[in-house]
């Protein structure tokens, strides 16, 4: 860490000699710009036999103003820096019970929190730009998850560069990650990895890792390996190359490389085109996981005297078409195949944010569960061709068909059914409203032993300056 610091320093203090004359004018030219969210959540569970639970039926909420501030100051000779603040500020009373509290929009104590997420110092020449520092990555398996009132952040440097015709390259290291308050909705028992437990694998499977602490920067190892964990790692490496030199096409490949703990390769391909009256796009996805190095993941995950292997894989595909009059549909498949003995039995890890590319459901992320198939079909209107209101109104249902090597409940295999609202109105350029409704039916089911269904609903107000 010292070193790290000592670094960082240095750079800010070269940075400031070669400014010094112009220091003034670059923080004058430079550009402040945020967002002002409310969000506002209400889930009323109806939890079967076998929790024990009195009533059967309870609702939690939870409301909460933020949003967020940035500041950037302008180019000279190709530097500039960076900072963002992020809040989030509870306004319901909290409750007792969690039962009764919904966290997922707060900190690790259900309360308000605020975070220093973005702190950098920028270098651009030619088709080529350097960032280092705390910032936003958006990647497959480390990503903002902005489902919630904040982005996960991290803390590292990335490379990006488009010297090639119709390429682009990004190259990034990242040492830390700051997780929002989405990962709350995965209470991991003390931030402790215990192989057994399903909330560890729930963690890994929804994209939170057990380690994680809600708006502190972590570690990459500790987020994967839990709070307990005593080794050290380099963190992580990606590259990733995208190409868009045929017309409609693009190709995407990416490699994520979690040191000591696993290999992420993902390839994506996505063709948009006028069909006939229909405006299209279609898009196909594959991605594997493996271990390397110490295989860390493997050794904690070890209940037998055997390490376990990483071993994961999942594709899907998609097919959007709409009408110029706004009528859409939307149709997606993800399959997860099972893996049986490997870690999580082959559900797909995700421990840095990053859900699945093509199936995100409000009530359930079980996409990622091994040994399952999932589907979604949507309907949406847009209103503004009729009415020039910019409305648009979206009906999905999602169908997760689990099998018995879920890596969640592995033994037991279950179908969870969703269906979604949703209502977005953009009032003006910069302040939009939107309703949405969560209908899920068996997020979980083991075989009458166990089974939650709910209900939710949310609203949301967005403004951006």
């Amino acid at each position: 860490m010292k070193k790290r610091s000592l670094a960082l320093a240095t750079i800010l203090s070269l940075t400031t000699f070669a400014l010094a004359d112009t220091l003034e004018g670059a923080f004058k030219e430079g550009k402040v710009q945020g967002e002002l969210k409310s969000f506002y959540i209400n889930r009323t569970y109806n939890w079967g036999s076998g929790f024990n639970r009195d009533p059967s039926n309870y609702t939690r909420d939870g409301l909460s103003v933020g949003g967020h501030l940035g500041y950037q100051t302008a180019s000279y000779y190709g530097f500039d820096a960076g900072a963002t603040f992020y809040t989030s500020n509870k306004l319901d009373k909290k409750a007792d019970s969690s039962d009764k509290n919904d966290n997922t929009l707060f900190g690790a104590d259900g309360g308000s929190y605020s975070v220093l997420g973005e702190a950098y110092i920028s270098y651009s020449f030619d088709k080529t730009s350097i960032r280092v520092g705390k910032q936003s990555i958006n990647t497959p398996f480390a990503a903002p998850n902005n489902f919630r009132m904040l982005p996960n952040t991290f803390e590292g440097v990335v490379v990006k560069n488009s010297d090639v015709t119709d390429t682009k390259f990004e190259l990034g290291h990242i040492t830390r990650i700051q997780t929002n308050g989405f990962a709350n909705s995965v209470p991991v028992p003390n931030n402790v990895l215990i192989p057994n437990d399903a909330m560890t694998r729930l963690s890994l499977l929804y994209g939170f890792g057990p380690g994680y602490k809600v708006g502190d920067f972590e570690s990459i190892a500790d987020v994967y390996l839990g709070q307990n964990n005593t080794k050290n790692t380099a963190g992580m490496t990606y590259l990733n190359a995208t190409y868009t030199g045929f017309d409609g096409v693009k190709l995407e490949i990416w490699d994520q490389y979690i040191h000591d703990i696993m290999n992420i390769i993902v390839a994506k391909a996505s063709y948009k085109a006028r069909l006939s009256v229909f405006n299209t796009f279609a898009s196909v996805f594959y991605t594997k996981q493996d271990d390397v190095g110490d295989n860390l993941l493997g050794k904690a995950f070890n209940t037998t005297g055997k390490d376990k292997d990483v071993d994961a894989s999942q594709y899907g595909a998609m097919l959007k078409a709409s009408l110029d009059n706004g009528l859409g549909i939307d149709l997606r498949y993800v399959n997860t195949p099972a893996s049986k003995g490997s870690v999580l039995d082959g559900g797909i890890v995700n421990a840095l944010g990053g859900a699945n590319p093509f199936i995100i459901s409000q009530g359930a992320l079980h996409a990622n569960l091994g040994d399952t198939s999932s589907v979604m079909l949507g309907v949406d209107y847009n209103f503004k061709p009729l009415t020039n209101i910019d409305l648009l109104a979206m009906v999905k249902y999602f169908e997760y068909d689990i099998g018995k090597y879920n890596g969640y409940q592995s033994g037991s295999e279950w179908k969870t059914k969703e269906v979604d609202f949703d209502l977005i109105y953009q009032v003006t350029p910069k302040f939009k409203l939107q309703a949405r409704g969560s209908f899920t039916k068996d997020w979980l089911d083991l075989g009458g032993a166990k089974s939650i269904s709910f209900d939710e609903y949310r609203l949301i107000a967005y403004y951006k300056f």
